[in-house]
């Protein structure tokens, strides 16, 4: 199965997955940034991957989605979102994170993924811009009421779990929806 894998990834973790996604497929497989993504018509599985940033995907996979929604409507098509808390949280009578980030990517579509999840990804403080890094501060701080100096390195990537995302691709790609 011809495989097109489009990444909008800040800092490298959303692509690192894709490729253990790919690995796992094993199909012939493209794996490639949103930027330089071609036209998925060619392809017949599509999996959009995407990083999550101040609680929503980044806008360049949306903008990708809104280009080629037509040819994706007709696609076998798989969403991930990458992020530290793929379970979601509870504050002010609102839910925030976990699949609530990717909601508005499914939503855009009028028919259902065959698969879609939240993957974790990482916080490596040496590959974040300034911006990023005291925006972090500001959450750890400030909304985690936490005493940080630095942003730690946090790292929750997992190849099983996205071993495990990609087996159930397989699985309903065969009709098994357990």
């Amino acid at each position: 199965m011809k495989t097109l894998i489009v990444c909008s990834s800040k800092y490298g973790s959303t692509k690192v997955i894709a490729g253990w996604i790919a690995e796992r497929l094993g199909f012939e497989s493209l794996i490639t940034d949103v930027k330089d993504a071609p036209n998925p018509d060619e392809f017949d599985l599509v999996i959009l991957g995407f990083g999550i940033y101040e609680d929503r995907p980044m806008p360049e996979i949306l903008d990708y989605i809104d280009k080629h929604i037509k040819i994706l409507e007709e696609k076998k098509k798989v969403i991930f979102g990458v992020c530290l808390d793929t379970r979601g949280f509870f504050v002010k009578g609102k839910i925030h994170g976990g699949w609530e980030y990717i909601r508005p990517i499914i939503k855009r579509f009028k028919d259902s993924p065959i698969h879609a999840g939240v993957l974790h990804g990482e916080i490596n403080p040496s590959k974040l811009t300034t911006n990023d890094e005291k925006r972090l501060m500001l959450f750890y701080n400030k909304m985690l009421k936490r005493n940080y100096t630095a942003v730690p390195y946090r790292t929750k990537m997992n190849k099983e779990e996205v071993w495990t995302f990609a087996e159930r691709i397989l699985n309903k790609l065969e009709g098994k929806f357990y």
